[in-house]
Order: structure tokens, then sequence, then C-alpha cells
């Protein structure tokens, strides 16, 4: 058996001696090369001295670091014609080249730069072959801007959802290896030290230099202080924030089609807004449902690799039962606010209950099959997806290196709900919720005087509504119980903590945790959605048709969100419309209930507002329509 090692993880050394790197920086780069790369028969042109084993690409000196990236030399025009490297790459699905390098560098080594590109071969040649090609250019042995290492991260986390993914500098060992680790910190939430120490496993003196271990720990620091989605004072960065610095924040962290259709709208208010509606009208779940169920599948088998190749190579310890404690607190990101010149860090780490054997470890595999329950079923339709209570007890088991661990004492029993204690019994709706209806395509849209008449000329979404419920949780202003409160601590917590919390969040089922959620994270920032002069702007506007266009993007934005799920809850529950706009007012400029009757301007303003909103509610009905039946 594995013994256990102390709980300290060792702080990565660079590859190359402190005189070394003084005497690279001191020489010219393309002297460098001409001196020390070996021109022609450079070892990294060509497969000439790399085993079999060393080339997943047959003739470049290539590895797979995880099951989507392959970390490689530089290709050059003879090799692709030569070995078919075209062919290979498509074999193996690779959709994606990022190349590490600046245009004319290493021209010495191997067969002559393209013309045009400056690089050894035309990027041309994987486009024209259905193979889109990156540049990010960092020097040789160097490192490259913190806002430029966020860009190559964003662009390596879209390309790997796309297929595989091949990232190459010179050597495909130092800036690659950079680039890497920082994608494994900003996806997994692990610690530099980690990262490194990973890809180094898997390729073999990998980020080199003194200066890029810095940078993947600047990363790692940077990335810490941008990942709160709920103010916690007992986090490091947990500070309250604003809306715009919300926003900002997800700018930072975002990519592709989700930060375009984010760039105003904070993301946790938009699923939960989302779900809300979805469980008010028995939609089936919408296609954000989807992507974060697939991206916490993919979380958590990288994870397990990552955590399994550690402790098989004993960087990460294996520790005695009793000093155990949360993987998710022991890769809380405040630990990665380390002092420059890497000072050990001391933290606990759990990681299972026991310790394995390299052959134990090898044979661990992901368990996704976990068994739905009856509610989930039905709020879900007939699509199988994680139940919320399944996935709080999947992720705070041995099973996910990222997402939590309970220690023996903690764990409950398959009669027994989760750790919050939330009886089952309140996660299940009526027999009823089993049956599904489509909604229709609305072909026009008619003005309505008010929600009621617009209410009474939709067509009924079925029996598996939820909005009485969900309309009575969004107009309560009471404390809630400490059930909901014990639950929705749990959920900001994995929010908090890891990626995995967005799937947790898209498969509750309980509207009056969806609330407090909802109401907590408005009510916890740092100055109101609506200040007193926004409120006092919004009761002049007289007869505006758009009177939110007074008030900035990100206020206008996230209000019509809000109102869009407003509209769509009350839609068949209008007797709440004022009771749900006047607990939306309260959250939204932090007055309490009793000031709500002096806001009467303010409420002719939004209810003037949800008449808008009634299309983006169309949208919504025949966008999960539409996923429902592909």
């Amino acid at each position: 058996m594995m013994p256990s090692f102390t709980s300290h993880i060792s702080v990565p050394r660079p590859a190359y001696s402190q005189a070394r790197e003084n005497l690279v920086k001191a020489i010219p780069p393309k002297l460098l090369c001409l001196l020390a790369c070996g021109g022609v028969d450079c070892r990294y042109e060509g497969p000439d001295c790399w085993k079999l084993n060393q080339q997943v690409i047959r003739g470049l000196f290539s590895s797979w670091v995880t099951d989507d990236i392959i970390a490689m030399a530089r290709p050059s025009n003879h090799l692709i014609n030569k070995y078919n490297i075209i062919d290979q790459f498509q074999r193996l699905n690779i959709r994606s080249v990022i190349n590490m390098q600046l245009p004319g560098e290493h021209a010495h080594c191997g067969p002559p730069l393209d013309l045009q590109s400056g690089f050894t071969y035309s990027p041309q040649i994987f486009m024209d072959n259905d193979i889109y090609f990156y540049n990010f250019g960092m020097p040789d042995f160097g490192v490259s801007s913190l806002v430029g290492i966020i860009d190559g991260v964003k662009v390596l986390a879209f390309a790997a959802n796309e297929g595989r993914v091949a990232v190459h500098c010179h050597a495909g060992l130092g800036r690659t290896g950079v680039l890497i680790a920082c994608y494994l910190i900003y996806t997994l939430r692990i610690s530099p030290s980690e990262a490194v120490h990973y890809v180094r496993i898997k390729r073999p003196r990998s980020i080199q230099t003194r200066a890029q271990i810095s940078q993947v720990f600047d990363f790692a620091r940077l990335l810490a202080t941008q990942l709160v989605q709920y103010p916690d004072l007992s986090l490091r960065h947990g500070a309250p924030f604003t809306l715009q610095h919300y926003l900002n924040r997800q700018a930072l962290l975002l990519h592709g089609q989700e930060a375009r259709k984010l760039r105003h709208t904070p993301k946790v208010v938009y699923l939960l807004c989302v779900r809300l509606s979805c469980l008010a009208l028995g939609l089936p779940s919408p296609p954000e449902v989807h992507v974060e169920l697939d991206k916490r599948s993919a979380l958590r088998t990288l994870g397990r690799t990552v955590k399994e190749t550690l402790v098989s190579k004993q960087y990460l310890p294996l520790l005695n039962e009793g000093r155990k404690v949360s993987w998710a607190r022991s890769l809380s990101v405040s630990s990665w606010d380390e002092p420059l010149g890497f000072f050990e860090r001391k933290r606990e780490v759990l990681l299972d209950k026991r310790s394995y054997s390299e052959s134990d470890l090898s044979k661990m595999t992901v368990n996704e099959d976990v068994e739905l329950s009856p509610y989930c079923r039905a709020a879900l339709g007939n699509e199988k997806h994680w139940c919320v209570q399944d996935l709080i007890r999947a992720d705070l088991t041995s099973a996910s290196p990222v997402c939590g661990t309970l220690s023996s004492g903690d764990q409950t029993t398959k009669k027994e709900s989760h750790i919050s204690n939330i009886p089952l019994s309140n996660m299940r709706t009526s027999s009823s919720c089993g049956k599904m209806t489509k909604c229709g395509t609305i072909k026009s849209l008619p003005k309505y005087s008010s929600n009621l008449e617009l209410c009474r000329n939709m067509r009924n979404p079925g029996p598996t509504s939820m909005a009485r419920p969900v309309a009575k949780a969004m107009a309560e202003y009471g404390p809630p119980g400490d059930t909901i409160l014990q639950r929705s601590a749990l959920l900001q917590e994995e929010l908090n903590s890891s990626d995995c919390g967005w799937a947790l969040l898209v498969t509750e089922s309980d509207p009056h945790v969806l609330c407090c959620l909802l109401w907590t994270w408005l009510e916890k920032l740092r100055d109101p959605v609506l200040s007193p002069e926004d409120v006092e702007k919004l009761s002049i506007v007289g007869s505006n048709r758009k009177p939110l266009s007074v008030l900035k993007k990100p206020q206008r934005h996230t209000i019509f969100c809000l109102l869009s799920c407003v509209s769509s809850v009350t839609s068949l529950c209008p007797h709440r419309e004022d009771s749900v706009l006047q607990r939306l007012m309260s959250a939204l400029t932090r007055r309490p209930q009793e000031d709500m009757t002096s806001l009467v301007a303010l409420m002719r303003v939004l209810k003037a507002s949800l008449r808008e909103t009634y299309q983006s509610y169309s949208d919504l009905t025949r966008a999960c329509s539409t996923s429902a039946t592909l």
C-alpha cells in the first residue's frame, strides 16, 4: 500500500540553473539559436532523437497532457508532408492548433522558415483542412503579459470544447507548459504547484525557467481574485462587490458565446432566472443546463486524472484518517496567494478514505451513472440529467477531486438526504409532473394592458407547471427557514469554490432555494442595483416608451433579465404580479417592505417594462421547446 506523506506539496523548481538562465538572457535569441540549438540537426525538428512513445503525433516530439490536449514540438511543412500530420490530426480529432512562438524565431533550426508566416509552416495548411489556428506569441524562455495568458487560456478552453487541441512552441516544453498549467488552474482551480507538477509528469522538463514558474503562480493569484460569486468575508477575496465589478470579473473569466451573451448580465442572475422560468412554465431544461452538466462531467473526469497522477507520483499526499479535510476547501483559491519566492504552502488535502496501490489507482473511474430521483425526472422531462441531491451527494464523496469530500462520519445513507438534511420529500412534486407539453410558437405580439389580459391569451403550458409555488416563493419577504438557508449556503459555497457549482445551481428544483439565492445575491451587492438617484431618474421619465434606457447598460440588462423572469412566472399567476414586483423593487433598491408603497412611480415603470419582456418570454419558450425536440 502507498504510505501517507506530509501535507506539504513541494514547490516546483526551475529546470535551468540560475547561471544558465542569466546566460540565456544575456545572449541575443538569434545568436543563441545559432550556437546552441544544433542547426538543421536540432533534435526538436524531427523524430530521430525520440522514441515512438514520445511521438503521439508521428514525426513530432509530442505527448498527451490531458485527454484533449497534446503538447508538441513545432511542426514544419516538410514534416507535415512526410508524416501526413494533417491526416493524423483528423484521425485524432485535433481541431485546433495553438502556436506560442513569435514569427522569425529559431530561424537556424531545422528547415527554412515560411516566408509569409515567419514560422516553419504555413498556418493556411491547417485552416484549409478545417483545423483552427491561433497564435499567442511569447518570447523563448520567457513570459508574456498576464492579459495575454488569460486570452490564451480562454481560447484553449474554447478549443477544447470543440475537439482536441495541439499546443506548441519550439520544443513544446517551456511556453507550451505554461499555457497548459494555467489552463488547468483556470478549469480545475487547483494550485499552481499542482498544475506545474502535473504538466511535468505528463511532459518532462516542461515550464523551464524561474520566470515561467513565476507566471503560473501570478496567474493563479490573479484568478483567485476573480472567482467569488457570493460575498463571503471568510474568504480572502470575498468582500462585497458592485454590479459593475462583478461584470468586470465575469468578462475576465467567460469566453465564446457565453461571454458575448452575458456581457452586461451577471451569469448567476441569468441562470437563476432561467431556472425559475422553466420551473414555473413546466418547460424542459434549456441548453444552458446541458452545457453546465456536460462541463461538470468533463471537470470531474479531468480532476480525477490530475489527482490520481499526482498521488501516484507522490506529489500529492495521502493523509491519515484523523487529518482529513474537504478537498474543495484545501484547494481554496485563497491558498493561491503565496508570496513571491515560492514559499511552501501549508495545507491539508483530503483525497480518499484509504491509501491506494498503483494498480488500484489505475482502476479508479468516475461513476456518472447516478440514479435520478422521481422529482428530478419529472422536472427535467424524459432526459437523463443529474438531480441536484445526487449531484451534491456525488460531489461530497471521494469520487470528485474538484468538488469536495465527506468523512465517514458525515456521509449519509441512501435513505437519507444530503448534508443539509433536507428530506427528499421536499425535493419532489406530484406524479402529474411527469407529463410535458410543448409551447406553441406565437406568431404575433399583441398589446396588453395588464399581465392578466396577457395571461388569458396564452396557451396553457401543461400540468408540469409550478407557477404558483414559484410565484409564491418569489413574493415572500420573510427570512427563509433553516433548511432553505442551509441549502442556499451550501450552493453559495459550491459556486465560490468550484466551477461544478453551476451544475448544482441549474438542477436545483426548490423554488424557495432558488429565490433565496437570487435575492441574496442582489442584496449582498456593495451598492444596490438602483441607487436613490436612479429611482428618482426613473420616476420622472414620464411616458417614455423605454423608461429603463435612462440607466446604465449593466443595470438595464440585469433588470430586464429579472423582469423577463417575473413576466414568465406571473403570466400564470397574475394575482401575484404586484407582490413579486414589490419584492423585486426591495432587492433592487435595498429598501424595506414598508417603503415599497412610496415607490409608486418605480412600480409604474417596472410594470411598463414588464410588457416589453413578453417577447423575451416567447423566445424562452421557443428555445426550450426546440431543445426538447433535438
